[in-house]
C-alpha cells in the first residue's frame, strides 16, 4: 500500500488574466500547497506585497483570474489507485474527484494538473494498494447507556480484489479485531466500538476536555484521529465568529488562535461551513464548540465598532509619513468595508477630546469598540436576555481597519481583553440606565459561588466618596442584582465608581466612570511602570499612578504574545502587575524599546 500526499511544490500557470500588467497567459510560478495564490505570486516578485500601502488595489485581478496547477509524483505501481481531491487531469486524463485512477496512471513518474482560481486546493492524496486500504474513516460517538458509549464508525475503504480483510482498532488501551468481506473497489463499512465510562469532553469553563486517540489499521494502511465523548452539559454560550485562516495557515497557526480563544474565557465559535479540520482539531484541545453559521436567534451578536489595528500593524502597511491618517488613500484601501476608516475616525472625535497624535486616536479608536462592547454585553448579561453572547467578528484576514477583535497577525485588540472580562465565568456587570447605575453580578458555573462585592466611589483626585460591602451568594447559570444606584444628586464630572468581586479563587474589577469622556474631570495620573524579566518568555510590568489611571492599554509593538490583564485601571492606592506571556524568548531591552503604554488622560491631552 501507497499513499501519497500531494503537499509540497507545485507549478501554477496563468491560465486567464483579468487586465493587468505583471503577467501574461502562459507565465508560471513556483507555490505551495496548502498556500496562498496571493502570497505565492508576492514570494515570487510577480506582484508586490498586497499588504503594503496601495499595493492590494493592483493586486485585485489575482483573485478573478484562473490557473494551472501542475506537479508530478511517482508510483511503484498497485493493482488500484485511488485518487482524493477536486477534478483534475492525471497523465492528461480527465478524472472525477475521489475517484478510482487506475487506468489514468501508471508505474514511475506520473503527472496531474488542477485548473484552480485564487482559492488553492488542499488534502490532495493518491492511495494505491494490492490488497486493501483505508481511505477515510468518520466516527461518531453516540451514548447508549448512563456511562456507556458507542462510537459507529464509516469506514470508507479501496480494494483490489474481493475478499476478505481484518480491521483492528484501539481505543482507550483497548485493542480489536474484526474479520470483513470487502469488494473490489471503493465501499464503505460500518464498524461499531463500545467503551465503558470514558472520562467526558467538557467546553472551556466547565470542565476538561478530554480526547482519546483512535487508531484504525487495515493492513499497512492507518488512520490515526482522536475523538471525544461530550459531556451533556448546559451552558452560557460565549464566543464569536471566526473567519477561517488563510490556505497557507498551519495546524500550529490554529493550535495559537484556539489557545487565545481559550484564555479569553469563549466556549464557542462559529465558522462557515461549520469549520475545516485544522480548526475543529484545535478547538477540540482547548475545548471550544465549533459550530455552523449563523447562530442562533437565541444568541447575542455583538457588532463591534470599527476600530484601527495598532501601531505596529499600521507600520507595516504604510511607507509615508502623510499615510498616518484616517482619510489617507492607504488607510481607506485597507478597510475591511468602505467607509470604516471615516467611521471610526468620526466615534473617535465624537466621544474623545481630539487626540494629539495619530498615535493617540488609534489606541481611543480600539478603546472607544472596547468599552460599548462590555456596555452591551453587560446589560445582556445581566438581564439575562438570551442564551449566550457572540462577537460578530473574531480575526480578520488582512491587516485593516476593521470591527475584528483579533489583528491579521494574531495580535488581541483592545476589544478582544474587554471580552476576556465579560466573558469570565463569575464576574461583576455595571451599567447605567436613566440616571441609575445598576450592579450585578453573574455565574456561569454549575456550582453555587460565594463572593465578597464592594463598590466605591472615588474623585478623580482618588479621595473617597461613598463606599459599600456585599456578601453574595450567586447561584449557577445565574445573574444576580446586587444594588442600584441613583445618580441624579452627584457631580458625575467628578467622580467614577469601581466594584470589585473576589471569591476563594479569583478577583475580577470593573471601573465605571459616570459621564461622558470628554466631561469627565480627569487628573494627569503621573502614570509610572517598571518592567522585569519573569522567565525566558515573560515580562513582568509593575504600574503605579499618583492619581486614578483609567483603561490603561499596553501594547507591546511587534512581539507576539499576550498580557495577563489590559484595559485596567491604576488607583494610588492600588498598584497593578501585568505579566507579558511571549510566543518566543524574549530579551527585556527588546521588550522595553517595543513596549508603549496608554491611558486615557494622557491619549486626550
Amino acid at each position: 500500500m501507497e499513499r501519497i500526499v500531494l503537499d509540497g511544490l507545485w507549478e501554477a500557470e496563468a491560465r486567464r488574466l483579468d487586465d493587468n500588467s505583471y503577467m501574461k497567459t502562459g507565465d508560471r510560478i513556483s507555490l505551495s500547497i496548502p498556500g496562498d495564490m496571493m502570497k505565492a505570486l508576492a514570494a515570487s516578485h510577480v506582484i508586490p506585497d498586497p499588504h503594503i500601502a496601495l499595493n492590494g488595489k493592483a493586486s485585485e485581478w489575482v483573485g478573478s483570474s484562473e490557473w494551472t496547477l501542475r506537479r508530478t509524483f511517482t508510483l511503484s505501481g498497485g493493482s488500484i489507485t485511488y485518487y482524493k481531491g477536486p477534478d483534475a487531469r492525471i497523465n492528461g486524463y480527465a478524472v472525477s474527484g475521489d475517484s478510482i485512477v487506475s487506468d489514468a496512471v501508471r508505474k514511475g513518474e506520473n503527472s496531474i494538473e488542477i485548473d484552480s482560481g485564487c482559492m488553492l486546493p488542499s488534502g490532495l492524496q493518491i492511495i494505491e494498494t494490492d490488497s486493501s486500504a483505508i481511505i477515510e474513516a468518520r466516527p461518531v460517538p453516540r451514548h447508549i447507556g448512563r456511562k456507556d458509549w458507542a462510537i459507529d464508525i464509516e469506514l470508507d475503504i479501496l480494494s483490489a480484489a474481493d475478499g476478505e480483510a481484518t480491521i483492528a482498532t484501539e481505543l482507550h488501551g483497548t485493542v480489536s479485531e474484526e474479520r470483513i468481506a470487502v469488494r473490489k473497489g471503493v465501499s464503505t463499512y460500518p464498524i461499531a466500538l463500545t467503551i465503558e465510562d470514558p472520562e467526558l469532553w467538557y467546553p472551556n469553563g466547565y470542565g476538561y476536555p478530554h480526547l482519546y486517540p483512535l487508531s484504525i489499521s487495515l493492513g499497512d494502511s492507518r488512520h490515526d484521529s482522536f475523538i471525544s465523548f461530550r459531556a451533556e452539559c448546559p451552558i452560557y454560550e460565549k464566543g464569536a465568529i471566526l473567519s477561517e485562516l488563510c490556505g497557507d495557515a498551519t495546524s500550529h497557526d490554529y493550535e495559537h488562535l484556539m489557545k487565545g480563544v481559550a484564555e479569553a474565557n469563549m466556549n464557542t465559535l462559529y465558522a462557515d461551513g461549520g469549520g475545516s479540520g485544522k480548526l475543529k482539531d484545535a478547538a477540540d484541545r482547548y475545548g471550544i464548540i465549533v459550530r455552523p453559521l449563523p447562530p442562533s436567534s437565541q444568541i447575542h451578536q455583538i457588532r463591534l465598532l470599527p476600530s484601527t489595528p495598532s501601531m505596529s500593524t499600521i507600520a507595516s502597511f504604510t511607507t509615508l509619513a502623510a499615510d498616518l491618517s484616517m482619510s489617507s488613500p492607504v488607510i481607506e484601501a485597507h478597510e475591511d468595508e468602505p467607509g470604516l476608516a471615516a467611521e471610526a475616525e468620526h466615534l473617535t472625535t465624537e466621544n474623545f477630546l481630539l487626540p494629539s497624535t495619530f498615535e493617540k486616536g488609534t489606541y481611543l479608536s480600539e478603546l472607544y469598540a472596547a468599552l460599548e462592547a462590555a456596555e452591551e454585553a453587560s446589560r445582556i448579561r445581566a438581564r439575562q436576555e438570551a442564551f449566550g453572547i457572540v462577537l460578530d467578528k473574531l480575526n480578520s484576514t488582512r491587516p485593516s481597519i476593521s470591527r475584528n477583535a483579533v489583528e491579521y497577525s494574531g495580535k488581541w485588540k483592545i476589544p478582544m481583553y474587554a471580552a476576556r472580562l465579560f466573558y469570565s465565568p463569575v464576574c461583576p456587570l455595571m451599567f447605567i440606565e436613566d440616571d441609575v447605575m445598576q450592579v450585578y453580578a453573574v455565574n456561569d458555573g454549575h456550582a453555587p459561588v460565594k463572593a465578597e462585592l464592594s463598590v466605591k466611589f472615588r474623585s478623580f483626585d482618588g479621595k473617597k466618596r461613598d463606599s459599600r460591602e456585599y456578601a453574595v451568594l450567586l447561584d449557577p447559570m445565574s445573574a444576580r442584582k446586587i444594588d442600584s444606584f441613583r445618580l441624579d444628586r452627584i457631580r458625575r464630572s467628578e467622580v467614577f465608581c469601581y466594584a470589585k468581586l473576589s471569591t476563594k479563587n479569583l478577583l475580577r474589577e470593573r471601573n465605571l466612570l459616570l459621564t461622558d469622556y470628554r466631561s469627565a474631570r480627569l487628573e494627569d495620573p503621573r502614570l509610572r511602570y517598571e518592567c522585569s524579566k519573569a522567565g525566558a518568555r515573560m515580562i513582568s510590568i509593575r504600574l503605579r499612578a499618583e492619581k486614578p489611571a483609567f483603561y490603561v492599554t499596553l501594547d507591546a509593538g511587534g512581539i507576539k504574545g499576550i498580557f495577563s490583564d489590559n484595559m485596567i485601571s491604576v488607583r494610588p492606592s492600588a498598584e497593578k502587575t501585568v505579566v507579558f506571556r511571549s510566543d518566543e524568548e524574549v530579551s527585556l531591552e527588546d521588550f522595553m524599546a517595543s513596549l508603549k503604554v496608554y491611558d486615557l488622560y494622557s491619549a486626550m491631552h
